[in-house]
């Protein structure tokens, strides 16, 4: 992807941090259900920190990621990374904690590489977990104690590597419990210990896809790299994630599209070369048939 342009025009975290008076200097954040009733933030945004959340109540919110969608519910784990383009589509009253924060944060107790080895962080990952009643309990208790010791620099880090840790073990199953994940794909809890193949090449494909749709576009680029056939791949998808292969590129492309209009002054052109369309005309095509809108009345609505 073309690394020319800024893409930080608008930056959540820093905006949150600033409608909740949050000290501009911490390399973290916390978020309840009050962050972001007055964010008003309901178009897709790319994120730049890495996030992790649990959800305590609520039959279930929508949440986009690229372009595959998770039903948050009770007891769900939520974790995203840097450069991933989020959505929530309803609005996301339900009580949680969330902890936003900046690799800087945890500079000096583990190194970068400690953050890039968890895959739930990136794309291709499983970014929303079902938790058990015990795991859920686990995780309430950690974001207790960052609360009561926030504003302890030495203490923070510590919070929020055990965090991690403790996150990575749900997501692997070392914690000797049974953890299910819940998509709005196919509505089925699926157990975290026990990937099916199936599911292996719908994480594979998503991520292919969040590296390679600038330039690549259609299936069949995507089936080859995975060594399987354009129709399996679609079969697989709509089994795993609810859409066929080519629905799913074509959403991941939209998402993008909508948050560089809204998070960027990037002119439509400039936009059309960093999604990698041939001209604007076919970029407003493309937008339009997906949308029922220009990609200038979006960016003005």
């Amino acid at each position: 992807m073309q690394k020319k342009f800024n893409l930080k025009s608008f930056n959540l975290y820093e905006f949150l941090k600033h409608q909740n008076s949050h000290g501009f200097n911490a390399p973290f954040f916390l978020a309840d259900r009050h962050t972001y009733q007055s964010a008003h933030v309901n178009f897709p945004f790319r994120t730049f920190t890495f996030g992790l959340g649990v959800t305590y109540t609520g039959e279930g919110d929508v949440f986009k990621i690229g372009s595959t969608d998770y039903l948050v519910t009770a007891g769900c784990l939520t974790t995203v990374g840097p450069g991933m383009v989020c959505q929530w589509t309803g609005n996301y009253t339900a009580e949680h904690d969330t902890v936003y924060f900046t690799e800087e944060l945890l500079e000096g107790l583990q190194n970068n590489s400690f953050l890039h080895s968890l895959p739930f962080f990136f794309h291709g990952g499983r970014h929303v977990l079902r938790l058990s009643d015990e795991q859920t309990k686990k995780l309430a208790a950690l974001f207790g104690l960052l609360k009561d010791l926030k504003d302890d620099k030495s203490a923070v880090p510590g919070i929020v590597h055990s965090l991690l840790m403790l996150a990575e073990s749900f997501h692997t199953g070392r914690d000797g419990l049974q953890s299910q994940a819940n998509t709005s794909g196919d509505g089925a809890n699926r157990v975290t210990n026990a990937i099916s193949n199936r599911e292996k090449i719908a994480q594979a494909f998503r991520k292919l896809v969040a590296e390679h749709f600038p330039e690549h576009k259609e299936v069949a680029f995507y089936a080859t790299e995975l060594h399987i056939t354009p129709k399996y791949l679609s079969e697989v998808l709509q089994a795993e994630l609810g859409k066929p292969a080519k629905a799913f590129i074509d959403e991941y492309v939209v998402m993008e599209a909508k948050s560089l209009l809204k998070q960027t002054s990037l002119s439509i052109q400039e936009i059309c070369y960093w999604l990698g369309f041939e001209d604007a005309s076919h970029f407003n095509k493309s937008f339009k048939k997906l949308t029922n809108t220009t990609p200038t009345e979006y960016r003005k609505s």
